[in-house]
C-alpha cells in the first residue's frame, strides 16, 4: 500500500505537471517576408556555390556520427546538394533560446532537415553576404547529420568558407 504522504506528493505532481504535459509544443513559424527575402538571397548564393565541385567537397570533409561521409547521406535524398538545400524549410527562430541569447545566427538539430533563423542573420546577410551563405551551408551540413564539438562551429564554418568561395 502507498503511504498518504506519497499519494499526496504524486497528486500534487500530477496537478502541477498536467498542464505542462497537455500544452502542445509551439508550432514552428514561417519567416516574416523581409527575413524570408533575406534568407532566400543567402540560400540562392549558397546553392550556386554548391554547384561548384570544390564546394561540394565539404560533404566529404565531414561525417555523421556513424562515420559516413555527408555525401552518402545526401545521396539517400536522390537530389543535388543545391536542390536539397532549396527543399529545407527555414523557419523563424526568434523565440528560441539560442537566438534570444545572441549565440547563433541560425541553428538546427543534427539530422533534421529544418533550420531556424535568428534575427541577427538578417544583419549578417546585409553586412556580409558571403558569410551568410557559409552559415546556410553550415546548417545544411548539420541537417545531413554533422554533429558539433568536435568539430567546433568555427571549424565547420572555416572549412565551408575556404571550399565555397
Amino acid at each position: 500500500m502507498f503511504s498518504k504522504s506519497l499519494v499526496r506528493r504524486l497528486s500534487a505532481c500530477l496537478l502541477l505537471c498536467a498542464p505542462t504535459l497537455a500544452t502542445p509544443a509551439p508550432r514552428p513559424r514561417p519567416l516574416a517576408s523581409f527575413q524570408a527575402a533575406t534568407l532566400e538571397r543567402a540560400r540562392e548564393g549558397a546553392a550556386r556555390k554548391l554547384a561548384n565541385p570544390e564546394c561540394l567537397r565539404v560533404l566529404d570533409d565531414f561525417q555523421d556520427a556513424a562515420g559516413r561521409p555527408l555525401s552518402a547521406k545526401l545521396a539517400a535524398f536522390d537530389r543535388s546538394a543545391s536542390d536539397y538545400l532549396r527543399m529545407i524549410p527555414f523557419l523563424d527562430g526568434s523565440s528560441e533560446r539560442l537566438c534570444r541569447s545572441g549565440r547563433a545566427d541560425a541553428f538546427t538539430t543534427m539530422g533534421i532537415p529544418r533550420v531556424y533563423v535568428c534575427p541577427s542573420f538578417v544583419a549578417k546577410q546585409v553586412r556580409d553576404p558571403l558569410a551568410a551563405e557559409s552559415i546556410v551551408i553550415h546548417e545544411m551540413l548539420h541537417t545531413l547529420g554533422l554533429g558539433e564539438d568536435p568539430p567546433t562551429s568555427r571549424e565547420i564554418t572555416a572549412v565551408v568558407s575556404s571550399r565555397c568561395r
